[in-house]
């Protein structure tokens, strides 16, 4: 793991979980960093998001098209919101 990656992580682990923030308004602390998956290889850590446990846990279960759709998300969404909340970092 590269200096940048290590430090990109570090920052996503300090955001809210972005799905709580913006389906339900609320600020929730991320204790994850889930990796995208459209994106494979050595930049894959660059394409995570920052959620909590219980969504972490959640998205797995239901499998990632199932929790997408019952949440209305799509990874380009989930990327841009988490952009946006490491601009404001």
């Amino acid at each position: 793991m590269t200096a940048a990656t290590k430090r990109h992580l570090s920052i996503v682990h300090t955001l809210p979980c972005v799905i709580h923030l913006n389906c339900y308004g609320q600020k929730v602390n991320a204790e994850e960093a889930h990796h995208l998956e459209f994106v494979r290889g050595e930049h894959s850590d660059f394409a995570t998001i920052p959620v909590c446990e219980s969504c972490h846990d959640e998205l797995h279960e239901m499998r990632r098209r199932a929790f997408y759709r019952a949440h209305k998300l799509d990874d380009v969404k989930l990327l841009a919101w988490t952009i946006e909340l490491l601009e404001a970092a």
